[in-house]
């Protein structure tokens, strides 16, 4: 038997062939996902480092569908033109303010509270060109496993990098229950 992308959220990790990947999310279950992790900022908000000399992601939840990265930027911080390969990805500012820069270069304000889609393949960039550090929640349907960077110039490929996976901070129960309509009462009392 064969097993298509449907199944395969029902195979474990380690049993799971490489050629079998997931298709994405929607983008609305995404939207639920990343407004549900803004709403627990006790879970996040100390993990976040401003460091302006780099950024520091954080992986915050990884599951076989998805996986949540938390994003601290001082001004003047960039990833540089990047395509997430075959993963859509959802971002949502908490604080701050970012510009998302496309193969166009059309920009997009992204500020707290508004969701934004990025469609798998797309190539764009993410800065923060205020003054105030910024941060910033992202998801990634299915999993991140491979980024391909373009000249910033030419907007031509330069590398494709393979994303090693990282043990997420809110592993096992911890970042399943988090999120659970059942503990959210609890964890505002």
């Amino acid at each position: 038997m064969v097993a298509t992308a449907a199944d395969s959220q029902l195979i474990p990790p380690t049993t799971r062939s490489a050629a079998v990947t997931p298709a994405p999310l929607p983008s609305g279950l995404l939207a639920d996902i990343a407004t549900g992790i803004a709403q627990v900022p006790e879970a996040w908000r100390s993990l976040v480092r401003h460091d302006p000399s780099q950024r520091h992601p954080v992986r915050l939840i990884a599951t076989d569908a998805y996986e949540v990265w938390v994003i601290g930027w001082t001004q003047g911080q960039h990833v540089r033109p990047h395509d997430h390969d075959g993963s859509a990805a959802m971002v949502l500012v908490t604080e701050g303010e970012l510009t998302e820069v496309d193969l166009l270069g059309s920009q997009r304000q992204l500020v707290p509270g508004q969701l934004h889609h990025v469609a798998p393949g797309v190539v764009h960039d993410v800065v923060n060109r205020a003054e105030e550090p910024a941060v910033s929640i992202h998801l990634y349907s299915p999993p991140l496993t491979r980024m391909t960077y373009y000249n910033p110039e030419t907007w031509e490929p330069e590398e494709t990098v393979p994303i090693e996976p990282e043990i997420p901070v809110l592993s096992g129960p911890d970042g399943s229950q988090l999120l659970h309509p059942t503990r959210r009462g609890r964890l505002y009392r």
